[in-house]
């Protein structure tokens, strides 16, 4: 600016340059010789006001000059320390101008980037991009922008966003292009972190299970992740939620906007009348930056966590039912144990020939009926791992049938056909015998208005590599097949796809849940079989279950005759019951043995010390007052390691027979006491015992 300011002229030098010229203009000299006195005053006197006025001209001229320098200095300020960068470049890309936050934007000074090609500084990825943005510039001649990276003096790097457009020099009618540059870095790496952000939560929410979607404070729906479109078989972007989801016109009951206007999360509970399934609902706020909230509904199908909670209220029950069912076992064992056992008694004093005879041997049938009912109580109420081992499947299958008779009406015949011959299979008879319940139970459901004809058939088939495509999951080879069929109404097309699934059921509230044929699925399945269903309607239905035959059908057999039943040993018996110890007593002083009684095991413990060599065997009861079958045992055998011990029971949670064989004891029976089968466990403890003498 101080050396623009020297351009001016002081008035010493105007005046020194009029006079020259004057000096050379004669004219101006002969002019003035011949002018009057007044008129040269009157000269002087215009030359003077003229000087006056070229004076305040002067001034004028230097206070505009002044405000021009203020500006001019105004403008630079604002030009090289502007928030963003500015430069002018050629046609050709070379710098022409450029402020100093450019300069600072890219680590240098103004020196070393005037005259310099802008490219240089654009990232070599990017240079190409750089080239079309510029033709473009130049062939619309339209402002342009475009996003690009620079690259600094060090070798860093930053986004930047250019703006361009075209302007013409008039004195040269050429064209420059002037740019300003934003440093977009910052803007850049919150874009990406949102995008990030916005994927990581896209992914999230369409990887889900449940089904998910949001929807805006006025009902209409803002997203659906892929299980929500699955589940309504759309996608309902922009649709009243209510309609699209629930197919509701009017708002529904449960709505829960208004406590998410609150910003309060709500769960509830809800099931789908169209699938059955139970859903877990669970309601979020997402709060939006201006202000507005939406819902997140999330659908978690809790289905098979409602089977679970109602296996264990069922595993509850039956537990409660298994503790009531032992404590009326054992009971009911002594009772049933003192009618056989008596019965038997009678039956040795009266002859054959006897019609008492007949209506003892009657009592005694109906004794042993009555104890295999309640052992069949207690095998479907006690909890028990799963135990597969060989067993002769067909009269397993009889068993059942027998207990079975008494829980279905008699309106219903039971026919079976068991053509098999001693075959086995790897099984639980337990869970074999909880098919046939739940089989049969479900067939006679079907027959109970009309009643009807429910036959069981086992038998033996060979599956063949063909004839395996029928029934996934097995291999070729020997199997038995079990087959349940009802005259029944059968089963629609459309029900029996679904007649395995958990929960599904189209009995009447209170005649079923809908488990049972899952868990018979359930159980062919673990013991490595197959199960299928025909039916068609009006023809009942026919369910048919394969297991895989044994190979190995040895068995033990132990011979045993009648003369072998008897002894003459010494036989301490235990028993808080009077008419159990009498009766057993008379059962194996019939036999032979010399028996001594007791009915408090603290009694017989003192007797056992007494004389403990006396006694070549101990009978006792597993529920006493005072000490358990068990702790009685174990005191016995601290006198005396070798005396064999065997336990009865009605039924004890607290002993079993692998639990008894770990503790020692000898042998483990099960009440009601049969003469014959105590009379074989003696002889085979006895002949045990002796054999380690």
């Amino acid at each position: 600016m101080m050396e623009r300011k020297k351009d001016l002229l002081d008035n010493s030098e105007l005046r020194q340059l009029a006079e020259k010229k004057l000096d050379a203009d004669g004219s101006n000299t002969e002019l003035l010789s011949g002018m009057s006195p007044e008129n040269m005053t009157t000269l002087i006197h215009e030359l003077q006001v003229h000087q006056i006025e070229l004076k305040m001209q002067n001034d004028e001229l230097r206070r505009i000059y002044e405000e021009l320098e203020q500006s001019r200095d105004k403008y630079s300020h604002l030009y090289d320390f502007a928030p963003i960068g500015y430069l002018t470049v050629t046609e050709k890309g070379i710098i022409d101008e450029v402020n100093l936050t450019l300069a600072s934007m890219l680590g240098t000074t103004r020196t070393d980037l005037l005259g310099k090609p802008f490219h240089r500084f654009v990232l070599k990825e990017d240079q190409d991009l750089f080239y079309k943005h510029r033709q473009r510039l130049l062939e619309t001649g339209t402002p342009q922008s475009c996003e690009l990276s620079l690259v600094k003096k060090g070798g860093d790097t930053f986004y930047a966003r250019l703006e361009c457009l075209v302007i013409k020099k008039k004195e040269h009618d050429l064209r420059q292009i002037r740019v300003s540059v934003s440093d977009i870095t910052e803007i850049k790496e919150i874009s990406r972190a949102l995008q990030e952000s916005e994927t990581k939560y896209r992914s999230m929410m369409d990887s889900m299970k449940d089904a998910a979607y949001i929807c805006s404070s006025d009902f209409r729906i803002e997203y659906s992740n892929p299980a929500m479109i699955k589940r309504i078989g759309r996608d309902a972007f922009g649709e009243i939620c209510h309609k699209a989801i629930y197919g509701m016109d009017e708002k529904c009951s449960w709505c829960t906007m208004d406590k998410i206007g609150e910003l309060k999360c709500i769960e509830y509970e809800m099931a789908d009348p169209r699938t059955g399934h139970a859903y877990l609902v669970s309601n979020s706020p997402i709060t939006h930056p201006d202000g507005e909230i939406s819902n997140l509904t999330v659908f978690r199908d809790i289905s098979e966590i409602k089977i679970i909670e109602e296996n264990l209220r069922q595993s509850q029950k039956m537990e409660s039912i298994g503790t009531l069912a032992g404590g009326i076992a054992h009971d009911f064992n002594n009772i049933l144990g003192i009618i056989i056992g008596n019965t038997e008694l009678a039956m040795e004093d009266v002859p054959k020939w006897n019609p008492s005879y007949d209506n003892l041997e009657e009592i005694k049938t109906a004794g042993l009926r009555a104890k295999n009912i309640v052992r069949q109580i207690l095998s479907f109420s006690r909890k028990s791992d799963q135990s597969l081992q060989p067993i002769e499947i067909a009269s397993v299958i009889k068993d059942s049938l027998k207990f079975l008779r008494s829980t279905i009406p008699t309106t219903i015949e039971i026919q079976q056909v068991i053509l098999t011959q001693g075959e086995m299979i790897l099984a639980d008879p337990t869970q074999i015998n909880q098919i046939m319940m739940n089989l049969c139970i479900n067939a006679s459901h079907a027959m109970e208005q009309t009643g009807g004809i429910l036959t069981v058939n086992v038998e033996n088939i060979i599956l063949d590599d063909t004839s395996t495509k029928d029934y996934p999951g097995l291999s070729s080879g020997q199997h038995v097949k079990i087959m349940v069929k009802d005259t029944g109404p059968g089963i629609s097309p459309e029900i029996i796809k679904r007649i395995f699934d958990p929960y599904f059921t189209t009995k009447e509230l209170g005649k079923g849940s809908g488990m049972g044929l899952a868990v018979v699925q359930g159980i062919v399945q673990n013991h490595n079989g197959a199960i299928q269903v025909e039916s068609k309607p009006g023809k009942g239905a026919v369910f048919s279950a394969l297991f895989p035959v044994v190979e190995n059908r040895s068995k033990i057999v132990v011979e045993t005759t009648e003369d072998s039943f008897h002894g003459t040993e010494t036989i301490l018996f235990v028993d808080d019951e009077a008419p159990i110890v009498k009766l057993c007593m008379r059962m194996l002083e019939g036999l032979g043995y010399k028996v001594e009684t007791e009915m408090n095991p603290a009694r017989a413990l003192d007797l056992f010390k007494s004389k403990p060599d006396r006694f070549d065997l101990v009978i006792t009861d597993m529920t006493m007052p005072q000490m358990t079958g068990v702790k009685f045992a174990e005191e016995i055998m601290k006198i005396r390691s070798d005396i064999p011990v065997i336990i009865c029971t009605g039924y004890s949670s607290l002993i079993n027979e692998e639990r008894a064989k770990l503790l020692g004891i000898a042998a483990y029976v099960m009440k009601p006491i049969m003469k014959t089968e105590m009379s074989k466990t003696i002889r085979k403890v006895l002949a045990v015992a002796k054999s380690k003498i």
